[in-house]
């Protein structure tokens, strides 16, 4: 056997919790179907292109929150493909501790688990090993690269779990440079862990396909799996295949001109469209002193017409703060103070909380009150 075709996926992170999703009912468990659905679209694929490998490398579930009928559920599909052999790694989200599913479940007759007591496997029928470098309980494994001794008349492919040329010191997730892992004799590398996609790392030997779908407003770009074929001491032919159905997108929308909550959603309905799209949302520009967009009553409004929002206000009130600070009394005073503060504000963030305290103290000197942006009195 001169040549292999396979599959190379990574980070499905199966029953994720979605937290962040929470603000809106049943979103966290849309999010965890859209997972399930994807990857088994990329297994039915698998089951037209008969590829002789599926290779996944690490995080294909979430430990903690992992279901027995999630697992029964991928494994099914796995035994759908029988001529495909599944091999795969543990992550840093789904760890080789002794209560994984990688280690108690019965998993079907053509999947492989490669970890501590494993580290590779050698198929015969197609003169090929696979080692596996991923994740045991709370640490990585990249000392065992070191015993790794690839045979160079066999097809050899490392599945990856970690950094490559990303050393952050203690929080060390596998780091381990390109460099290393070209020279370890391997003629593919399928990494995993990162969730962007990074191609033809280690001049064109080692692949990150990145996360199935996006998990997150960090992880903007296609998101997919690669296909390729591996051979003896020659360069991987390698493709991407963009599969996610979900995006998340970061839309900036400038509110000047526009007076209240109601205008700001209607000119955002113009903006953000599509079903699947998750959007975090950044308000710029100039607003009257008297409006102050509400952020829950922005994103309520938003909810029937697109999947999710997330809110960001960064926007600033439009006043005439040359003209008050030169007032005499309170007023003044109390412009001046905070025009100062803001001079020497070290940050985005510093800046536009010192705004928001001019906007409500100016409000509170006029009116004896303040009014917050959900309506309530103080």
């Amino acid at each position: 056997m001169n040549k292999i075709s396979f599959f190379h996926c990574a980070d499905t992170h199966l029953d994720s919790p979605f937290s962040s999703l929470s603000s809106k009912p049943g979103l966290p468990a849309l999010r965890r179907r859209q997972l399930l659905d994807t990857f088994m679209k990329m297994i039915d694929l698998a089951k037209s292109e008969k590829p002789d490998f599926l290779f996944i490398a690490g995080d294909l579930f979430e430990h903690e929150y992992a279901r027995l009928a999630t697992i029964s559920a991928i494994d099914s599909a796995f035994a759908a493909i029988p001529g495909t052999r599944v091999v795969m790694i543990a992550g840093n989200h789904d760890p080789e501790a002794a209560d994984s599913f990688y280690l108690t479940y019965k998993w079907s007759p053509n999947v492989y688990f490669l970890g501590e007591s494993q580290e590779s496997i050698f198929f015969e029928d197609k003169n090929t090993e696979v080692f596996g470098l991923g994740w045991g309980p709370g640490y990585g494994q990249k000392d065992r690269l070191e015993t790794m001794v690839p045979d160079r008349g066999r097809i050899n492919i490392l599945l990856f779990h970690g950094d490559i040329d990303l050393d952050i010191g203690v929080r060390d997730y596998n780091s381990v440079p390109a460099a290393v892992l070209k020279a370890g004799g391997f003629d593919y590398v399928a990494a995993g862990h990162n969730h962007r996609l990074r191609e033809s790392m280690g001049n064109g030997l080692i692949f990150n396909p990145g996360s199935l779908e996006p998990l997150g407003f960090d992880e903007p770009g296609k998101h997919g799996y690669f296909t390729g074929e591996a051979g003896v001491s020659q360069a991987p032919v390698v493709k991407f295949m963009e599969i996610s159905r979900t995006m998340y997108e970061t839309l900036e929308f400038d509110i000047t001109g526009l007076s209240s909550d109601n205008e700001v959603i209607e000119g955002l309905k113009n903006k953000a469209s599509g079903t699947d799209v998750l959007y975090r949302i950044i308000l710029r520009g100039k607003r009257p002193v008297d409006y102050y967009p509400s952020v829950s009553l922005l994103e309520s409004g938003l909810a029937k017409s697109i999947l999710f929002a997330r809110i960001v206000d960064e926007s600033s009130a439009d006043i005439a703060l040359e003209d008050l600070s030169v007032m005499k009394g309170l007023k003044g005073a109390f412009v001046r103070n905070i025009l100062g503060k803001i001079e020497k504000a070290g940050s985005d963030d510093e800046r536009i909380l010192l705004e928001k305290a001019l906007h409500y103290g100016l409000e509170a000197i006029d009116n004896g009150k303040i009014e917050t942006a959900g309506g309530e009195i103080l």
